[in-house]
């Protein structure tokens, strides 16, 4: 369902689904499904974000381990503790055993580099998250807002003239969540005070620099020898969450998640590892540290392009699988 909005249509359909709008070329448009953040202490939309990211690439975690891996030590009511852009994102990415780079601000001076950046990045194939203002009074938040950006947010698909954004579940109109929202690239970047305008559209770019990106570029692994897994879920959250603060992880809720291996050299048997802590992923010699997964897999060579398996476990939890020929160190 397409609805149009100032500034911009969103996109919306049941828990959002993979970006299909037309227009976009393959290449531009991310095969990830969008996610419902906890908005309570200060709300976890990094922390969302990258966990979507990590999901693209075969790994899931909560909300409370994401936010524990970016400030180790500090009470989760506490603002300092978020996942931020410009910030800790990097060095969380690692802790998540993800590799990762950030747009380079400091040179980059307009929005159309900004894009081309962005639009680069998802080209390859690597999700790509974005800082981007809230229109406080949409949102019904205390004007003006951060001078930087208000919100982090997974980029679904971008080409020459739009981009779509996923705002991790945070707006809400009449009990419905879009999630997905389609703006012109024109029209996205805005002054601070011009993203707040009554009526307007719900996000924005800030019009000028700097403006802050991370693009999540693949798995730590220093063999180069894993092979593509996607990770799916059959809910996308933790549940809502939106007192003000929220001192301990919420009880979790069921989760079945499906792994999906893409297999590039048919010829070959792959063994699949499943691990229950970031600190046990080994980022090379997988085979020789079977140790440290929890379960393991072996594909015979000839099974076809995708193999896929399903566990059953609880939002609480981090699995992370990992892919690689049985051949390989």
């Amino acid at each position: 369902m397409l609805a149009l909005m100032a500034g911009g249509v969103f996109v919306s359909s049941a828990y959002g689904g993979p970006v299909t709008a037309s227009g976009y070329s393959v290449a531009s448009v991310m095969d990830m499904t969008p996610r419902q953040q906890w908005n309570a202490n200060f709300g976890y939309c990094g922390e969302t974000s990258f966990i979507q990211a990590g999901m693209y690439y075969g790994q899931y975690t909560s909300q409370w381990t994401a936010r524990n891996l970016a400030a180790p030590g500090v009470p989760q009511t506490k603002r300092t503790s978020q996942l931020l852009l410009n910030a800790n994102d990097l060095k969380a990415a690692k802790k998540m055993k993800l590799n990762a780079t950030s747009f380079d601000h400091r040179r980059s001076r307009t929005t159309q580099q900004y894009f081309e950046w962005v639009k680069a990045q998802v080209g390859r194939g690597y999700p790509v998250i974005i800082g981007v203002y809230d229109n406080k009074r949409a949102l019904d938040e205390p004007l003006p807002g951060d001078p930087d950006y208000d919100h982090i947010a997974p980029v679904m698909a971008i080409d020459e003239k739009t981009i779509t954004i996923s705002d991790n579940g945070l707006y809400e109109d009449q009990l419905q969540r879009p999630y997905l929202f389609t703006y012109s690239r024109a029209s996205f970047p805005k002054t601070r005070s011009q993203a707040n305008q009554q009526g307007g559209a719900i996000y924005s770019l800030r019009a000028t620099a700097p403006n802050f990106a991370t693009a999540v570029t693949g798995v730590r692994d220093r063999s180069g020898v894993t092979a593509a897994v996607r990770l799916t879920a059959n809910i996308n959250g933790e549940g809502i969450q939106d007192q003000p603060k929220l001192k301990a992880a919420p009880p979790p809720l069921p989760v079945t998640l499906t792994a999906t291996v893409a297999i590039a050299d048919q010829s070959v048997a792959y063994r699949v590892y499943l691990y229950s802590d970031f600190a046990r992923v080994p980022t090379k010699d997988f085979n020789a540290q079977v140790a440290n997964a929890e379960r393991s897999w072996t594909i015979p060579a000839g099974t076809g392009p995708k193999w896929t398996v399903s566990i059953n476990t609880t939002t609480d939890q981090t699995k992370v699988f990992r892919a690689v020929p049985i051949t390989a160190s």
